[in-house]
């Protein structure tokens, strides 16, 4: 086994398979905890698009032809059928929702799965889906790193107090708190057709993210976006090796010597976690995918 680094699994391609409904996905989350991935990254989406109707987001894989699961209420129920795997939302846009109702469902989730909630988060890409949910899609930046800090509050403090510029708070708990005070916070950032993000995303990981999914690798430009999160980090007093990557791959059709090579490599960009994407378009090959994948892990040495 390759050492240093966890693997896990995700659903992204669920919402897209026909065969792949509730039950299967069920089954699918269950496979890959008895298989030993440690985590399963879920996607999150209130409501997809008509993008062709919309040229300058059409790039989003999530439509109206997307079966998009209520993430909150998904993970629930894998809680109760799990034991060990994390539940990754991977990610929500957070500055579409209430933050105080987004605090509240989470620790409900963590205090459900045992404390295996890590929250995927993120400033959001679609302006349609922040008007469907009454939310100000150009201030999301701001507004967004606001709720970080307030959701630390409310999950770790029993009396909440708080004023700023998109929320005002007074003397409120959060009851039951979370098992994790508080929850960890990953953020996400860019998309496949602009993986590197602008610096101040970058930054903002480093002052404030508990870990992050980066969607570039080890290239020259990849390495210079990670020395701009590393500096922010020291900067804000912070230790940069305590930010957790979690990178994704792609099984495809890669072969063992080939999986392997990829995985030291964002091992050696300094990835902790890698989270797997299964090929296929329907279910049989994802749960085969499964197998085939846990086999060359296990394989592997350093």
């Amino acid at each position: 086994m390759i050492s240093g680094v966890e693997f896990g699994v995700n659903l992204y391609r669920f919402p897209h398979m026909p065969d792949a409904g509730f039950p299967e996905t069920v089954e699918f989350v269950k496979k890959a905890e008895a298989l030993g991935f440690a985590q399963v990254r879920l996607v999150d989406h209130v409501v997809g698009i008509v993008a062709e109707r919309h040229g300058g987001i059409a790039q989003t894989p999530y439509t109206d032809k997307s079966v998009i699961r209520e993430c909150f209420t998904l993970m629930s129920y894998l809680s109760a059928v799990t034991s060990k795997i994390r539940f990754v939302p991977a990610v929500m846009g957070i500055p579409a929702r209430q933050t105080a109702l987004v605090a509240k469902q989470a620790a409900e989730v963590d205090i459900m799965s045992g404390g295996r909630l890590v929250m995927g988060v993120s400033v959001g890409y679609n302006p349609l889906e922040f008007e469907a949910l009454g939310a100000d899609f150009k201030t999301r930046g701001k507004r967004f790193e606001e709720q970080v800090v307030l959701l630390r509050q409310l999950w770790t403090e029993r009396d909440v107090s708080f004023t700023g510029e998109f929320h005002s708070m007074q003397d409120v708990s959060l009851s039951p708190r979370p098992v994790q005070r508080p929850i960890p916070l990953f953020f996400g950032m860019g998309r496949a057709i602009a993986p590197i993000p602008p610096d101040v995303v970058l930054r903002r990981v480093g002052r404030m993210a508990d870990g992050w999914f980066p969607i570039f690798g080890p290239t020259p430009e990849g390495k210079v976006a990670l020395q701009t999160m590393r500096d922010a980090a020291r900067e804000a007093g912070r230790d940069p090796d305590s930010i957790i990557m979690d990178q994704s791959a792609a099984m495809g059709s890669k072969s063992a010597d080939e999986l392997r090579d990829t995985i030291l490599a964002l091992r050696d960009f300094g990835a902790k976690r890698i989270t797997f994407g299964i090929e296929g378009d329907n279910f049989a090959a994802h749960m085969d995918g499964l197998d085939r994948l846990r086999g060359m892990l296990d394989a592997m040495n350093d």
